[in-house]
């Protein structure tokens, strides 16, 4: 189980930064679908089946907004340092970023 966790949370904070969050709804719920499945099939009752499901969702959801707010983050910063680069340029050369 501890396996299965650690390579959801992998992939739900790739897709973070990668994937929209429909296309990650339906990855999210054909894997929790899939992992209720296996855990039905190794003897689980039914509510320790729904619960692990449930704690799974939780999980990936935690984890897409994770890796979502770390990407944007990133994007913001090198958009930031590109900007700041070429305000500089122009400082040094006493001429603007087009001339």
């Amino acid at each position: 189980m501890l396996k299965s966790a650690l390579v959801v949370v992998a992939v739900s904070i790739a897709a973070g930064a990668t994937i929209r969050a429909w296309a990650f709804v339906v990855f999210a719920f054909l894997l929790v679908t899939a992992l209720g499945i296996v855990i039905l099939l190794k003897g689980s009752s039914l509510t320790e089946t729904i619960v692990s499901c449930l704690e799974m969702l939780l999980v990936m959801e935690i984890c897409y907004l994770a890796g979502l707010f770390a990407f944007s983050l990133g994007g913001h910063i090198q958009k930031r340092r590109k900007k700041n680069s070429i305000a500089e340029r122009s400082h040094v050369t006493g001429k603007g970023p087009n001339g």
